[in-house]
């Protein structure tokens, strides 16, 4: 199968979605650390977006995680996540999970970036940032039971999601999870699930 080559950061959450699917697809993965002078030069010579992560596949330059799966999983030899539905309805009530989790994300890696380079979080617009992050987690608990985000079986995007989100809040010190067993609950189901072991920032 096609080499894919990976611009991004092993720690970064969206970036490992894209890792966890490659190795259920048995798709070999180049990394272009973007950490390093060198590799920012290199994703700045592919991508004018210069986010991660970004991709190289067959000869195209992929932009944004959700359309690097969707690529992986479309030429992929076998369904590794649930399909999405087809109906709109529900298609876009799965997406609202995926849409919250994302957001929660970014709210979260912006504030340890902001707050890692010393910008003073009280009295500014990262309070409100704070307050964005408890709340979609709160949104988040309500939303999942067991190991599953939707009512529908199976791991799908919006469990990828989450499971890589959650463990780099945890990995990153940006949330204690003692206040959200269900998440904690949700965590435990896919623990051990050899994609996400293989692939957990350390």
């Amino acid at each position: 199968m096609t080499q894919l080559v990976l611009y991004g950061s092993v720690t970064s959450p969206f970036v490992r979605r894209v890792r966890v699917v490659a190795a259920e697809l048995g798709v070999t993965v180049t990394m272009v650390d973007t950490a390093t002078p060198e590799g920012r030069a290199r994703l700045l010579a592919v991508s004018p977006i210069a986010k991660v992560p970004a991709a190289e596949y067959d000869g195209q330059v992929l932009f944004d995680s959700a359309n690097i799966l969707d690529v992986l999983t479309t030429r992929g030899p076998r369904d590794v996540l649930r399909p999405l539905p087809t109906s709109a309805l529900e298609r876009a009530r799965e997406l609202n999970v995926v849409h919250a989790i994302d957001e929660v994300t970014l709210s979260a890696i912006r504030l340890f970036y902001l707050e890692r380079d010393g910008v003073e979080t009280k009295g500014t617009f990262l309070e409100a940032e704070q307050a964005r992050v408890g709340a979609l987690l709160a949104y988040l608990e309500a939303q999942v039971d067991g190991g599953r985000c939707t009512q529908a079986p199976g791991f799908g995007r919006p469990e990828l999601a989450l499971v890589t989100s959650l463990e780099w809040l945890s990995f990153r010190k940006r949330v204690d999870l003692s206040g959200y067993p269900k998440l904690r609950e949700f965590l435990a189901a896919h623990r051990d699930r050899p994609s996400l072991a293989a692939t957990r920032p350390h």
